[in-house]
């Protein structure tokens, strides 16, 4: 088995001595993991190593966990505990079977790492004599041995014998022990049947898997926290220094200021009132700047009442609310558009003196004279029947000049002339009082 040790992408990067091409050895990977645990610790840091565990023969990955190092855990100096904890705490998921089936399977590597290599006998040099080796290994029992040691009686005349032994009782010896039979040591039965390869490789690849998840899950809760101690230290500064806003101006200061739009936009619920404002005190351009930008039926009547659009004027009293001040206005547009019985009626309602005499002029104008004495009758008013005669002299003129200039037995010249008499006098006519 060999081992990986990667940083984490986001790890503090303090430390040097972990490769992410290197493999490490277990014993290896496990000082390197103890010695940078200690550095963390003594510079007071944190620090994520991802650490992979893999097989020799085809580079599988056997193992794969998430290591915080910078914290004095015991099982952080040794690597069999490590895994162990992680087995307990982090891939709970994992069968007990299973997972001691690869503790075990580590620990016997780490095991063979510490194993001397055997030499062989073509590695053991001829050299030396047996003698001499004997002799060595003796003076070494001799040298490790207490100072009050006694050798036993039989052991001693065994070693001054034999090399004085005969050839005869060596070999008869040797007969005896080649034709006893050699008897293997019996075979502990397994408790359970060891699994096969791909039960082996599906073990592994789940412990992979855990492990990644393990990672994953670590990475999406550091991602989180920082963008919540972004969120954190961007609304503490919006809170602490975000310049506070100006006081809001009262609706008197912006209406005598003249900012009917900036009034409107401050005070929505006084629309109506900054609109009959600008009608009274306003101009016909701050007038029409305000209904574009917030129309209203009573808008559209006044605007257009002073651009002197009658007929809109007409129009729009249909959606508009009708005050005494805007009969009147509808009043005067009937006048303008000569429909003086419509102006007629609904100065019934107003009752206003003025507007009957504008109303009894416009009959003259007309040529409805009658309808102008009848008005007269309750007003009283000599300008009005002064206005009358003068109508019906001015009538009675166009009727001469237009009949001359419809007679035939005329000259060209007469009926021309006759023509454009009339057209004067009626000019005057409809003109009268203005």
């Amino acid at each position: 088995m060999y081992v990986l040790l990667k940083r984490s992408r986001f790890a503090w990067p303090f430390f040097s001595k972990l490769s992410k091409t290197r493999r490490y050895s277990l014993h290896e990977a496990e000082k390197t993991i103890r010695e940078t645990n200690r550095a963390c610790l003594d510079s007071h840091k944190k620090m994520v190593v991802v650490i992979s565990i893999h097989d020799h023969a085809n580079d599988e990955l056997l193992f794969r966990d998430s290591l915080e190092l910078g914290t004095d855990a015991p099982y952080m100096s040794n690597l069999l505990a490590l895994v162990q904890h992680t087995f307990k705490e982090v891939l709970d998921a994992v069968s007990s079977e299973d997972a001691q089936r690869f503790i075990a399977t580590l620990q016997a590597a780490l095991v063979a790492e510490t194993r001397p290599i055997q030499l062989t006998e073509g590695d053991q040099s001829s050299e030396a004599p047996l003698e001499q080796k004997a002799d060595s290994a003796h003076s070494n029992a001799a040298k490790a041995a207490p100072a009050d040691y006694k050798e036993p009686e039989g052991r001693r005349e065994t070693a001054q014998t034999t090399p004085e032994a005969k050839p005869e009782v060596m070999a008869e010896e040797d007969a005896k022990v080649a034709a006893e039979p050699v008897r293997e040591p019996p075979r502990r039965e397994s408790r359970q049947r060891e699994p096969t390869i791909e039960q082996r490789h599906r073990e592994r690849r789940r412990f992979a898997r855990l492990s990644l998840l393990r990672e994953h899950k670590r990475l999406l809760i550091g991602l989180a926290a920082t963008l919540l101690a972004l969120v954190c230290v961007f609304g503490s500064y919006r809170f602490f220094f975000s310049p506070k806003a100006a006081p809001q101006p009262s609706y008197r200061s912006l209406v005598h200021g003249e900012k009917y739009l900036q009034a409107a936009q401050v005070y929505p619920e006084k629309r109506g009132n900054i609109e009959a404002v600008l009608v009274t005190n306003g101009t016909t351009a701050q007038l029409a700047k305000f209904q574009a930008k917030y129309p209203s039926a009573n808008g559209k009547f006044d605007l257009a009442y002073a651009q002197q659009k009658y007929r809109v004027v007409i129009t729009a009293s249909q959606q508009a609310t009708m005050t005494r001040v805007r009969k009147s206005k509808l009043a005067v547009a009937y006048l303008k558009t000569k429909q003086y019985e419509q102006a007629e009626i609904l100065n019934r309602d107003l009752n206003d003196q003025d507007l009957q005499s504008l109303i009894a002029i416009g009959y003259i104008q007309t040529g409805k004279f009658d309808q102008a004495k009848q008005i007269n009758a309750e007003l009283k008013n000599k300008t009005i029947d002064q206005a009358i005669q003068t109508g019906e002299t001015y009538q009675k003129a166009v009727e001469h000049y237009q009949s001359i200039a419809n007679d035939k037995t005329k000259s060209a010249a007469e009926r021309a002339q006759a023509k454009a008499s009339a057209a004067s006098f009626q000019h005057q006519l409809e003109t009268l009082g203005e």
